[in-house]
């Protein structure tokens, strides 16, 4: 039997290697097919953004992580949670297949009409697959999920550029989500061992309900609250600004949402299984939450002090307006993963109650930041977004504290030390690198090697243990893949 640690180390390998092989593929795809389409293709993807991503997750209804989070699951309970999802898509994309008309009146824009009807039907692909995905997750077999990953990637990706040479514009985009949407389906069942019964339980609904809906609301809220800033950017601005929006949350969603989501899936279903056992609990989590703060601390500060030389070589002068937003963007991502690890940890516990109450706080400061902040920009949006995260990230640690006795005092000192690190950084980049008179590949090279530098130095000279946990976790991870 492995134990819990060897089970989470392989599980991080593939999950990390699932992410950054999808990130790589999915990486070269944005930036060949950025270059390719103009921003107000991407303007017109973002204008519907919400409603896909509310009839995505209006079809899972909190079931998948109903599922993972559940002890025992029969296949009643597996059947009941497939067939509910596969006829909730089929409703969600009835009322969107009807509402596109409105949709384009709304934006003043015909052509979302098709671009709607088509784009949904990604939902009902996705219905058909989350019941095998959950059952992958719940067993940390991440490695079946990082093959199906790496090739939805591969695929969708020359997909979407294909039609982008072929001058499809906006349909390049749309047909390359589906794409992804459809090998991954694909995948999954071929894969996967399990397959639907003629079931529907209502004593399975009910149990899977009565922890998913807290979930689903969660969701929902999150859906609401960030998505949001699309229909108002699109129907206030531009197009082309909502396209600069849209590819600078694009880039965010690639490096600091997946990352935060690879992290999560396993940290879920491990924490799932230590829920009664207090000492390992806290011990566990401790650990998880420094190296995971150390490793998202500077990934961020690279990002932030490389993105405006990287979006001028990689995507050219046309999409340099988008460089501001990126930075706010990546300001949040040293705060957003530790938020969703936290919240992950009290689901996993089975207090989804008081995650949803902290989400719930977050996304009414976001709301309450739109309605002061909206009218002096777009930058001001993403602000208020970052500091409602913040204030739920300090919410979410003091509910961790309470709920489940774990020592602030050592979190405190290493958030402390790794702030000092970032202001080193900042200014070493921002006082010493940029006002030389050098090219933009020397700038990008010299900072992308200069802060993993930084981070592993001075974290050494001052004592964070989580720096030698990264090293021996990449180490592991070394170790896998040349076993793999």
């Amino acid at each position: 039997m492995e134990s819990l640690k060897t089970r989470t180390t392989r599980g991080l390998f593939w999950s990390f290697l699932d992410s950054f092989g999808v990130y790589l593929v999915k990486f070269g795809f944005t930036i060949v097919i950025a270059r390719t389409l103009s921003p107000e293709d991407y303007g017109l993807m973002g204008m519907i953004v919400i409603f896909i991503s509310l009839g995505q997750m209006l079809m899972q209804s909190g079931f998948s992580m109903a599922l993972i989070q559940k002890k025992e699951t029969t296949q009643d309970d597996l059947s009941t949670a497939f067939w509910f999802n596969v006829i909730t898509a089929g409703i969600i994309y009835a009322i969107l297949f009807m509402s596109a008309g409105g949709i384009a009146s709304f934006f003043g824009k015909p052509v979302l009409v098709s671009i709607t009807r088509v784009a949904a039907i990604g939902i009902i692909l996705n219905s058909l697959c989350s019941v095998q995905m959950s059952l992958l997750t719940k067993r940390m077999d991440f490695r079946k999920l990082a093959w199906i990953n790496l090739a939805g990637a591969l695929i969708s990706g020359t997909t979407g550029l294909i039609l982008a040479l072929m001058g499809y514009e906006v349909w390049a985009l749309v047909f390359q989500t589906l794409a992804g949407n459809a090998i991954y389906l694909a995948g999954l069942w071929i894969t996967s061992q399990w397959k639907p019964g003629i079931v529907f339980s209502i004593q399975s609904f009910k149990s899977l309900f009565n922890f998913g809906y807290k979930i689903l609301l969660q969701g929902l809220t999150d859906v609401i609250f960030t998505k949001s800033y699309f229909p108002l950017i699109g129907k206030l601005f531009p197009l082309a600004q909502l396209g600069f929006y849209t590819n600078a949350n694009r880039f965010y969603d690639l490096f600091i949402r997946q990352t935060s989501n690879s992290v999560n899936r396993v940290i879920f279903p491990a924490f799932a299984i230590i829920q009664d056992d207090k000492e390992r609990f806290n011990t566990n989590y401790i650990r998880s939450f420094n190296l995971l703060a150390t490793a998202m601390f500077m990934g961020s500060v690279l990002l932030i002090v490389v993105s405006r030389p990287f979006v001028e070589l990689a995507l050219t002068e046309k999409w340099l307006p988008a460089v501001p937003l990126m930075k706010l963007f990546f300001i949040e991502g040293f705060f957003f993963p530790l938020l969703l690890m936290n919240l992950n940890i009290l689901n996993s516990a089975g207090r989804s109650g008081a995650s949803l109450k902290i989400d719930i706080i977050k996304k009414s400061l976001i709301a309450l930041s739109v309605i002061i902040l909206f009218r002096f920009g777009i930058e001001a949006l993403i602000v208020g977004q970052v500091t409602a995260t913040f204030i739920s990230f300090v919410g979410s640690l003091v509910v961790i504290s309470k709920y489940h006795n774990v020592r602030l005092n050592k979190i405190g000192i290493t958030l402390i030390r790794l702030c000092v690190i970032m202001g080193i950084s900042f200014l070493t980049s921002f006082l010493l690198i940029e006002p030389l008179n050098i090219s933009d590949w020397a700038e990008l090279l010299i900072k992308c090697a200069m802060v993993p530098v930084m981070f592993y130095g001075f974290g050494r000279i001052m004592h964070i243990e989580a720096i030698d946990d990264l090293k021996d976790f990449l180490g592991s991870y070394i170790l896998q893949r040349r076993k793999s």
